[in-house]
């Protein structure tokens, strides 16, 4: 699924990292693209199993998160790739397009390619 919208492409205020959907509220761990991480010819930020780790949980969904496994609830993560000049999500094929929207917005992102992969597969679709 490709989604570019169609506006001048700025990705001066963009950004890279993780997101979490815990009960229909996200959970981010972003930085600007300018200090996001370099892999090769991606730049990215953060790793989902050290967020869950170290996060002190200070609500009642935080604490939900952290009781159960790092790769209970759908996740994903955004990333930029610097050959290309595209923003792409990586994302769990449970999430909804509104889901996948709200991530755009959050991160900021002028346009993007949406990508599903195995490995961001929460509880229910391992189910499936």
């Amino acid at each position: 699924m490709i989604f570019f919208k169609k506006k001048p492409v700025n990705i001066a205020q963009a950004n890279v990292g993780i997101f979490f959907f815990v009960n229909g509220e996200i959970a981010v761990d972003m930085t600007s693209l300018e200090k996001g991480e370099l892999y090769g010819d991606t730049v990215g930020f953060s790793d989902h199993y050290e967020y869950w780790q170290t996060l002190t949980p200070q609500n009642s969904t935080e604490m939900l998160f952290k009781n159960h496994p790092y790769d209970y609830f759908p996740r994903g993560r955004v990333v930029y790739l610097k050959k290309s000049g595209r923003f792409i999500i990586y994302a769990d094929h449970c999430l909804k397009k509104a889901e996948i929207k709200k991530v755009a917005e959050i991160f900021q992102l002028p346009a993007y390619r949406l990508v599903h992969l195995e490995r961001y597969q929460c509880s229910r679709s391992r189910q499936k």
